[in-house]
Formats: C-alpha cells, structure tokens, sequence
C-alpha cells in the first residue's frame, strides 16, 4: 500500500512521470477496510473476546491491530459492530467466549482474516448453541 508521501508526490508531479500517478491512485482505491459483527445464536447473551493480530507488512509492525470484549444479546442476524478496525491485508483473528454469567468458557477459536479488494468487507463471527464459534468474511 502506497504511502501518504508516495500519493501527494504522484499527484503533485504527475506531469513529469506520466501514469504513475493514475497507477498509485488507483491502487489506493482498490484498498479498504475491514468491519467485524457478531451473531448470538444462544437463548441468552454471551461475551465475546475478539483480537485481531498482524503480522507486520512492509509500511507496519506486527502486533495487535483490534482488540475488544462485548456483550451480545441473542440475534438471528449480524448485528453492527466496530467499523473500519483495520486496513487491507492478513489479520490472525482470536475469539474466546463466555457465557452471560461468565461460568461456561470455550475458545480460542482462530481464523485468518484477509480484508481486500473493495472499500468495505464484514468479518462476521457466529456464536452457535453450544459456544462454538464460526467466522464468515461477507464480501463486497
């Protein structure tokens, strides 16, 4: 992914390189974000602890790029989470999950995660009946 840097000097001097402007450009659009949402398919509400881990790439260190721990009520669909958590590229994600009273645990479950292509793309993470959990990327 190109710089902020890299960007302002394409445009600044498009003239003088020709398409290597429209060619950054172009490659900044075609970048995006990644949203995560959950679904509770259990009678009662569930905690939900999700990290989501990057390797590092050429432009950022490896570390943890979204951390957060939510209640969420029973809900045969997805329901909006956190928006625009991270940016195009290959995330680890973690989830753990406890019961609403926090006496049933089950996790970590993991997926790879990879937001790419398009402005905007869900990851969207299941918890079923009996804790378990499955994770959807919904693509644009």
């Amino acid at each position: 992914m190109a710089t902020r840097r890299e960007l302002l000097a394409a445009f600044a001097g498009g003239a003088a390189v020709g398409g290597a402007g429209v060619g950054l450009a172009s490659s900044a659009l075609e970048s995006g974000y990644g949203s995560v949402s959950w679904i509770n398919e259990r009678e009662e509400p569930v905690w939900v602890r999700t990290v989501v881990r990057s390797d590092g790439g050429p432009f950022s260190s490896p570390g943890v790029a979204y951390e957060s721990e939510y209640r969420i009520h029973p809900t045969g669909h997805y329901r909006g989470g956190d928006t625009n958590v991270v940016e195009t590229g290959t995330y680890a994600v973690t989830v753990t999950v406890e019961s609403a009273d926090r006496s049933e645990r089950a996790g970590p479950f993991t997926d790879t995660w990879a937001p790419a292509g398009c402005f905007h793309q869900d990851l969207i993470v299941t918890v079923t009946e009996d804790l378990s959990v499955e994770f959807r990327q919904d693509e644009c």
